[in-house]
């Protein structure tokens, strides 16, 4: 039983668009003779190029931005209702006292501040931070 195993690296030609590749053959020469024939590109591969108009080249997504409203003054529970109306999901609830209170019922919170501020250009990935009290209580 003979096995003839090969592996071959190449280019092809003078084409900046071309990859080196990696061939390897395998072959058995005893029995039915099988040869698999497996074609990759090395990892510290140039990419290739891209010409005019080639639309199977992937790009990068565009990243989803919202301009920030003005919550302050809102009720909690309706500036969260705002902020997921724009995509914005991440949220970060702060008692604006120094007392460290939970909002358990966000519809009894009003929002003082926030971050970011109102009109700016933000990502949907950014966490939005809103500092609240309770409805009968002023803002420090």
């Amino acid at each position: 039983m003979g096995l003839l195993v090969g592996v071959a690296i190449g280019g092809a030609g003078g084409s900046p668009a071309a990859q080196p590749q990696v061939v390897s053959t395998v072959t058995v020469t005893s029995g039915p003779a099988a040869t698999v024939t497996v074609t990759a590109t090395p990892a510290d591969a140039a990419p290739a190029t891209a010409e005019a108009g080639d639309s199977s080249v992937a790009t990068e997504p565009e990243t989803e931005v919202f301009v920030m409203p003005d919550l302050v003054g809102m009720n909690l529970q309706y500036a969260q209702d705002t902020l997921q109306s724009l995509g914005s999901y991440l949220m970060d609830q702060e008692d604006a006292t120094t007392l460290d209170r939970f909002q358990v019922l966000d519809s009894n919170w009003q929002v003082c501040r926030q971050d970011p501020l109102p009109g700016e250009e933000v990502p949907v990935e950014t966490i939005v931070t809103l500092w609240s009290v309770k409805l009968d209580e002023v803002c420090p």
